[in-house]
């Protein structure tokens, strides 16, 4: 696989991920259930309120949107650091 390839690919998992964690947090930010500081943790780990934000958002989205894996981030941040790797110099 090219870089130019891996790069792209990495760079659309990353926007996936960001708007998945958008889909599934919005709700919880805008109504204060959770600052969106503490929201922005959950794009990259999990935490306890993470998981309750999670379940307060259940009410309002379908199960399989409001389920956000915190790791699809690191896997397309993964992806696009290795294509840097891969330019020959």
């Amino acid at each position: 696989m090219r870089a130019v390839h891996l790069l792209s690919f990495g760079l659309l998992i990353l926007a996936f991920a960001v708007l998945w964690w958008w889909v599934t947090y919005r709700d919880v930010i805008h109504y204060a259930y959770l600052p969106a500081r503490d929201a922005a943790v959950c794009l990259v780990g999990q935490t306890g309120a993470c998981s309750l934000a999670r379940a307060l958002c259940r009410g309002s989205h379908p199960l399989v949107a409001a389920n956000y894996w915190w790791g699809t981030f690191w896997i397309g941040l993964a992806m696009a650091s290795l294509s840097l790797t891969l330019v020959r110099a």
